[in-house]
């Protein structure tokens, strides 16, 4: 109405419909926010009755005095224990001050109590305002009071401290200044912000995990998903094996690929033999790697709960806040692994054909050569040109190892880590060994050497030999090259690789057509001691093979045995008794030797 004034007029109310508002407040905005508001609640009632204090003939400190009677008469509590230290200045402005007492029988402690449990903090934050306020009006200084106690909380007693702000440690300080410059209404305005910042991101992410999810359904390949990530986001990005060797990448030159291999490795820590370690990653927070000259965000690949590789993105520029590129790269790593998952499947099938084809050379279930070979051409290996077939021996704490889900998965992890090498191979279960056929390259031996490091990373409890045959370019010849690598392993204990052209001249004596009868004629003349039960066997079997490897003399045999002169001599006699054979002859020694060793060989025993 024109021409009146606003009269700020004093409202009454009862502890209890305050009691009530303040519930609400609390269980509307939640704690944090309630106590703001709150605090300046009281901080604008104590701002108020410091004005009405301000116009009277009163000193300042009994100006400040006064603030208990307006305590006392508006019931927020029944009485007020304090202690103040008041340093003025000339101009009787204040230069220090500081006060602690205890309010008694505060009301926000029992219309706490009434609505809510015991609290694990101070609740008293109308008080605490309302002496803020009315204290730093007339001092002209920024004095607030923090409530170091409460009954709320199970504390004897509500008690406080008074300071000036500056006083107050820096986190403290930082909660005290949103009283008075930090509207509510900022706060939220501020969260809503951040709100739809965040929506927007999440759209933004969910849109490109959704182009990345339809490219994928529509048979897009790993370089394709790569090109797509790259246009969206301008990144550029690698995909590695576990040893950190590069198979895809965009947005880099192969230069600029090689610039950063080695920044990364002059960052990592490394084995001895030069492998990269690096922590384990967890799939829902990539890792950062700082590099001198180059930033890559790292993740693993996972398909069927194991690792198979990283995808990294990389920045040359360190000023850059990545946040928002971790859940890009998130999504990046769940579509290369269903990628990999669709390759996988398809890679299955189309290894199951190879293994049935393999199967049929190594039987020689075919009739026509001509058509086997052109049906490798579809199988992606040219059999016209030469190869190796090869035996990968498996044995764990040094017994062989035939258990066919153990074979089968080694089996995968061959088939997976050489279709990331874009390297193809047969390889099957047969006859309870691992057998592969394996084209002949200028870096055949790295190509072994990595597969087997690969390996035992994968099954480490185990240990990994390959045997290979000569070299073959004859389909017909499958069958004794077969046989040939299973002989490399059996000659040569003590290579990783054995080849069969380096072996002895018994493994090349021996071939298909006379096998069966060379077994025949060692397991007839060695009879009596292969038909002992086996711990016997094996006992009279390792003396005979070290005997015979001494040529006969007893004082390198029993030193090689760990045994006394007469537990050897006994041994050797009950041998001769029962081969009847004199093993002082160097015709028996010879015969037995190669008899033994042909049985060896040919893998009928072993001897450690």
């Amino acid at each position: 109405m024109a021409g009146s004034s606003y009269v700020d007029k004093a409202l009454y109310t009862t502890t209890n419909t305050f009691g009530i508002l303040r519930k609400e407040l609390i269980e509307s905005l939640g704690l944090e926010y309630a106590k703001f508001f709150l605090q300046r609640y009281g901080w604008n009632i104590g701002i108020t009755h410091a004005k009405e204090v301000d116009y009277l003939p009163l000193t300042l400190t009994e100006k400040l005095n006064s603030a208990v009677g307006y305590h006392l008469a508006s019931g927020q509590i029944t009485d007020l224990l304090s202690e103040r230290v008041l340093h003025l200045n000339p101009d009787d402005t204040v230069k220090y001050m500081y006060a602690k007492g205890i309010w008694v029988n505060s009301y926000e402690v029992e219309e706490h109590l009434k609505h809510f449990s015991q609290s694990d903090s101070c609740i008293c934050h109308t008080l605490a305002g309302y002496s803020s306020g009315y204290t730093s009006y007339l001092t002209k200084k920024e004095v607030y009071i923090v409530e170091m106690t409460c009954r709320a909380k199970g504390d004897e007693h509500c008690a406080f401290e008074m300071r000036m702000l500056e006083h107050w440690d820096p986190e403290t300080q930082a909660d005290l200044r949103k009283i008075s410059q930090t509207r509510m209404i900022d706060d939220l305005n501020k969260t809503y912000m951040e709100l739809f910042e965040e929506k927007k991101h999440t759209e933004k992410v969910s849109t490109f995990h959704n182009n990345l999810t339809l490219g994928i359904s529509q048979g897009m390949h790993i370089d394709q998903i790569l090109e797509t990530i790259y246009n969206t986001l301008n990144i550029p990005a690698i995909v590695q094996d576990l040893s950190f060797n590069t198979h895809h990448s965009i947005g880099m030159t192969q230069e600029q690929l090689e610039f950063i291999k080695e920044d990364f490795i002059q960052q990592m820590p490394q084995t001895k033999s030069g492998k990269i370690l690096i922590q384990p990653i967890d799939p829902m927070q990539p890792s950062q790697v700082d590099c001198p000259n180059h930033t890559r965000l790292i993740s693993p690949i996972i398909v069927q709960k194991q690792i198979i590789g990283y995808i990294s993105f990389i920045y040359f520029s360190k000023d850059t806040n990545y946040k928002e590129e971790m859940h890009y790269l998130q999504r990046s790593a769940v579509s290369i692994s269903l990628c990999y998952l669709n390759e996988k499947s398809s890679l299955e099938a189309t290894e199951n054909i190879k293994a049935y084809f393999f199967e049929q050379l190594l039987q020689q279930q075919y009739t026509s050569k001509k058509s086997m070979i052109s049906r490798s051409y579809l199988l992606q290996i040219d059999l016209n040109e030469d190869f190796y077939i090869g035996n990968l021996g498996v044995s764990k704490k040094g017994i062989p190892v035939h258990e066919a889900s153990t074979i089968s998965k080694i089996i995968q992890s061959v088939i997976v880590y050489l279709e990331m090498h874009q390297t193809s191979i047969f390889i099957t279960e047969f006859q309870d060994e691992i057998v592969f056929l394996f084209p002949k390259k200028d870096d055949t031996e790295d190509i072994y050497q990595n597969i087997l490091k690969h390996l035992q990373r994968k099954f480490r409890n185990h240990d990994f030999r390959i045997g290979l045959s000569r070299v073959i370019n004859d389909i017909d010849d499958i069958a004794e090259a077969h046989r040939q690598a299973i002989s490399s392993l059996n000659i040569n204990k003590r290579d990783t690789i054995v080849y069969f052209e380096n072996t002895n001249i018994l493994g090349s004596l021996i071939n298909h057509q006379n096998s069966d009868i060379i077994v025949k004629l060692a397991q007839r003349e060695l009879d009596p001691i292969l038909s002992l039960k086996p711990n016997k066997r094996d006992e009279f079997l390792k003396t005979l093979y070290t005997f015979l490897n001494h040529n006969g003399n007893l004082n390198l045999t029993m030193v090689d045995l760990n045994l006394s002169m007469s537990g050897l001599v006994y041994r050797i006699q009950k041998i001769e008794e029962l081969l009847d054979r004199n093993l002082r002859s160097s015709k028996n020694l010879f015969e037995l030797i190669l008899l033994i060793e042909s049985l060896i060989v040919l893998g009928e025993i072993e001897i450690e």
